[in-house]
């Protein structure tokens, strides 16, 4: 038998042992999920709801399944609901109903209803940490009544509304948890997570359809995975800065001694937590330091030429942080009592030993940790102009005369 034939019975032999695309799954096989709703059913029951993606063709028409929810969240999206004893049950009975087979892969929100989040969400958590297909990357929102409403709230500016609580995750406008963190945060030694809590309002006027732009941002606390209260949206600015994780914002303050007001948009923020412990008094020293450029002015200091001016500006800066960190650890401290800081493991670092003593008492001894905040506002760019905004001193005398 001479080399070409040993070659050629060679790659017949391999060619049977490749397996081809005989088990394959086409896209138009699968039912995309790109959010997911979990709602308060009754006391044993879930209510699962999930927004289905529409693929059209190039022309629009494209042989895709059509909304059948009439007050959808767009015309590309599909909404349907299932009841069940727990995400894995409502699951199943979804499948039944739909012709395609039902695909986590590219499910970029999961909401809970603040009803089902009272009630503790731990066993959703594990199925979705547990499935092979929902994201851990996708971003998780709790909502004030219904989750459902979220799925079905009307866009305009993206596609669908999972696009759109995905691109505000993204941002880092407010708080911003996925599964995978708010999974480590129930794990922690203190037991407490934090997620986005929305209130969906009304449109604003009869004729705006984008319901994207009438909702609240505001902070949903949890201790031992079930909700004990939540932070308004002017206190969850402060918990950013406690968390290091305000990454874009504009902050308008008043100078002292001034009558106008200067706008300051936030190029860098950093946070640092030091723990210290000191004749058996557990201390906290929250440094922050930022980095800004004037937005706006509307006072008559000279931000360009007045090293003073700039300093008035951030000193008001600085009072402004202190002031509403001081308000998120009012009600983190002493009223929820709740460690979504994680203030417990910058202690469990510092001081392992001491933390192994305590570690039990924890829930007692964090309401009781005295925290000093020191902010340190930069203002890096002042702006070019040195136009005062407010009218002159001899054009004002005129108008009183």
């Amino acid at each position: 038998m001479n080399a070409m034939t040993k070659l050629a019975l060679t790659a017949s032999v391999l060619s049977l042992l490749l397996t081809g695309c005989w088990d394959r799954t086409e896209v138009n096989d699968l039912a995309l999920v790109t959010g997911a709703a979990i709602d308060k059913y009754d006391d044993t029951s879930i209510e699962l709801t999930l927004q289905i993606f529409i693929p059209r063709g190039p022309g629009g028409g494209g042989g895709g399944l059509e909304n059948s929810n009439k007050g959808g969240s767009t015309q590309t999206s599909l909404v349907k609901s299932a009841i069940g004893v727990n995400i894995a049950d409502a699951v199943s009975k979804l499948q039944e109903k739909m012709p395609r087979k039902i695909f986590w892969g590219h499910t970029e929100i999961i909401i809970f209803g603040e009803a089902v989040a009272r009630r503790g969400i731990r066993d959703d958590i594990d199925y979705l940490m547990r499935a092979p297909q929902p994201r851990e990357r996708a971003f998780m929102y709790v909502c004030k009544g219904s989750a459902r409403q979220i799925l079905e709230m009307n866009t305009r500016v993206e596609r669908n509304s999972s696009e759109t609580m995905r691109e505000i995750g993204k941002s880092k406008i407010i708080l911003s948890v996925t599964i995978v963190d708010f999974a480590q945060m129930l794990a922690n030694q203190s037991g407490a997570a934090a997620l986005p809590f929305i209130e969906l309002l009304q449109p604003t006027t009869a004729k705006n359809h984008d319901q994207t732009e009438s909702f609240i941002n505001q902070t949903a606390v949890f201790k031992d995975d079930k909700m004990v209260g939540s932070i308004d949206d002017p206190t969850t600015r402060g918990l950013l800065w406690l968390r290091d994780e305000i990454k874009t914002a504009v902050v308008t303050v008043t100078p002292a001694g001034t009558s106008g007001n200067v706008s300051l948009r936030l190029l860098k923020s950093q946070t640092k937590l030091k723990p210290l412990i000191e004749n058996g008094k557990w201390k906290m020293n929250v440094w922050i330091h930022t980095e800004d450029d004037a937005l706006q002015n509307t006072t008559e200091l000279d931000l360009v030429s007045d090293p003073e001016a700039v300093k008035k500006v951030e000193a008001a800066m600085d009072l402004d942080i202190e002031r509403r960190v001081g308000e998120a650890l009012h009600k983190v401290q002493q009223v929820l009592k709740a460690d979504i800081l994680d203030f417990s493991g910058e202690f469990h670092r510092a001081y392992p030993q001491e933390w192994r003593q305590n570690q039990k008492r924890w829930n007692e001894i964090f309401p009781n940790v005295e925290v000093t905040v020191q902010s340190d506002a930069k203002m890096l760019r002042p702006g070019l102009s040195s136009v005062k905004s407010s009218k002159p001193e001899e054009e004002r005398v005129k108008e009183v005369d």
